[in-house]
């Protein structure tokens, strides 16, 4: 064959080496052959190639372009053995120009041999001389989660992964200190395998031990311990860690928060952990401005404290300024209450609204209690009192309400102004009764899910949807207060429309909200120009003067464009929708200026 021709290095053509070409510069042209049908091989190889990636650095000799040969071979020979290939041989060779102004031809040819499989797996204990040492009985390993299958390609990043799974593994089943001391690899010429064998060390099993908390000055201590997810004894599980930091962050509190375990388990089975935390400035102000063709300017601020007295207690104010609302609010929140991992809230406000539906005047007192269940679901509920009084169409009518909100929400989502990825779901349920002084007995319901799907691993290209329905019963559209009704259309719904507009219309073409609601959206966000992106949208709804929904009726379509500029703090949003089935009262278009993707 003509590859043993060469396979004692490179041919007596390196040996060549023109004064010209040294005076010059030698230029060439790479072929590698051979590699046909090898897929992620020839690929690997082509984008490794020192000859190829130094094709415009013209090698001042034929001796240095030999030696660039040379380490390509070495190279294809290490690209090979990552991917299983453990027969693979390389052999370069240089061609003389056809005439001096043709570049020098350089080729590689490879052949690539069978690819090797994994056999047998096992994994060994350290400490015994024999070789033949158990691990302890407690551990399992289940071969599949290592990820070498029996028959899989022999690739080396499979094995790399395998050996931080495994410590991974002996992690989250009690032994943190876990070492991987060893890994051989016995290949099989004949068969064409590879078996394997990992030894390691688990350090002893541990439970969890005193917990030390360093860096904290006006935190308390005990709120600290009371965020992380174990209890004193139990058996340590690495992923806790995980979770504990996350818990940390999530308060807001600190601007970092490591966990970290002792050196060594003590004669008593525990293991010390050392938090250590920076704390953040516990106040903060902060501010935002909108603006709609149908909603007019409108300017929000803030001013929180989240570390009141020491405890993580929280106390945020906020004022409204808008065309369509003026507003002071203020909530006071308890960590802990009860349980930990429970909030209670005390909310309070006055609240203007001047809509083309109605104006109000309202005054609210609520308290809640906020339980989260899980990383991504919590329960809520409360009682809250309202006194409005709302002017429509002329007629002003004054309203006590009563009411026990409830609600449940699953929040997957990786990002609170900026998804990409995973969802939200808002569950909920408020009876409104004829007690305590209440004038009026009614059930509101709202169901509303969005979605996000990264559509590229970078998440510049998410499809994201969105859906809603509502209905209230126990009262019928016109006996409800206003402020209470189903509404759709505006920056936060229907874009296209006016705010409030899509639904039944009076004689004056002004909204009456409704008893239901459907609301849908999809957009596709493209972040196309760095920190600029474009989003072309579609929306509809419908509000019913019924209890329930009808698909009988016609949906209310717009669609438009966006662009975003993404900040630090989240992108800025500028949309522009048009109605796509407009009626006779509709505007031609709607713009939309705000902080935050729209959903």
């Amino acid at each position: 064959m003509a590859l043993l021709l060469f396979a004692g290095g490179i041919c007596p053509a390196f040996a060549q080496d023109p004064a010209q070409d040294e005076q010059a510069g030698i230029v060439y042209e790479v072929t590698i052959e051979g590699l046909d049908g090898t897929g992620e091989l020839r690929s690997l190889v082509a984008e490794s190639s020192v000859l190829k990636s130094r094709i415009d650095d013209l090698p001042i000799s034929r001796a240095a372009l030999e030696r660039r040969a040379r380490e390509d071979e070495e190279i294809f020979n290490r690209v090979a053995r990552s991917l299983g290939y453990y027969d693979a041989v390389f052999v370069p060779r240089i061609d003389d120009p056809a005439t001096p102004e043709s570049p020098v031809r350089v080729l590689v040819y490879g052949d690539p041999g069978d690819v090797y499989t994994f056999a047998d797996v096992s994994v060994r204990a350290a400490e015994e001389a024999d070789g033949q040492g158990q691990i302890p009985a407690d551990i399992s390993l289940p071969r599949e989660d290592l990820g070498l299958e029996r028959g899989a390609p022999a690739k080396s990043s499979a094995v790399v992964n395998a050996e931080t799974t495994l410590i991974r593994l002996l992690q989250e089943q009690a032994y943190p200190l876990a070492e991987l001391v060893d890994r051989k690899a016995v290949i099989d010429r004949d068969a064409k395998t590879m078996d394997l064998i990992f030894r390691v060390d688990p350090k002893g099993r541990a439970r969890y031990g005193a917990v030390t908390v360093e860096g904290n000055e006006s935190i308390e201590r005990d709120y600290i311990v009371r965020r992380l997810p174990w209890t004193y004894g139990a058996p340590v599980d690495i992923r806790a860690l995980d979770k504990g930091r996350r818990a940390l962050a999530s308060t807001g509190l600190f601007d970092s928060a490591g966990i970290a375990f002792a050196d060594e388990v003590g004669p008593d089975g525990l293991l010390p952990v050392t938090v250590t935390v920076r704390e953040h400035p516990p106040r903060s102000i902060g501010a935002g401005i909108s603006y709609s063709t149908s909603e007019g300017l409108g300017t929000r601020a803030h001013w929180e404290h989240r570390n009141l007295f020491g405890g993580a207690e929280k106390l945020r104010t906020e004022v409204t300024v808008a065309e369509v609302e003026t507003s002071l609010t203020g909530a006071f929140t308890l960590p802990d209450v009860l349980v930990t991992d429970q909030t209670f809230t005390i909310e309070t406000g006055y609240i203007e609204q001047y809509t083309d539906s109605y104006d109000s005047e309202s005054y609210k007192l609520s308290g809640r209690f906020d339980r989260r269940l899980s990383e991504a679901l919590s329960v809520d509920y409360g009682l809250s009192l309202e006194r409005s009084r709302i002017e429509e169409n002329g007629t002003e009518d004054r309203f006590t309400l009563v009411g026990i909100p409830l609600g449940a929400s699953i929040d997957t989502s990786n990002d609170l102004l900026n998804p990409t990825r995973g969802g939200r779901t808002r569950l909920k349920f408020t009876p409104y009764l004829e007690s305590l002084g209440s004038t009026l007995s009614f059930y509101s319901t709202s169901l509303r899910h969005s979605r996000y799907f990264a559509l590229d691993e970078e998440g510049d290209l998410v499809l994201a949807g969105r859906a809603g329905i509502g209905s209230i019963v126990g009262a019928s559209t016109g006996n409800l207060p206003a402020d209470k009704r189903f509404y759709a259309g505006g920056s936060g719904s229907v874009r296209g429309y006016a705010l409030q507009s899509v639904g039944p219309l009076d004689a004056g073409n002004e909204p009456t909200g409704g008893s239901a609601l459907l609301d849908f959206g999809l957009e596709l966000r493209w972040r196309a120009f760095g920190d600029f992106g474009i989003v072309p949208f579609v929306d509809a709804g419908q509000v019913y003067d019924q209890e329930l929904p009808s698909l009988d009726e016609e949906l209310q379509w717009a669609a438009g464009l966006g662009f975003r500029y993404f900040t630090a703090i989240g992108p800025i949003r500028a949309d522009i929708a048009f109605p796509l089935n407009p009626r006779d009262s509709d505007d031609v278009f709607q713009v939309y200026f705000s902080l935050g993707q729209a959903f």
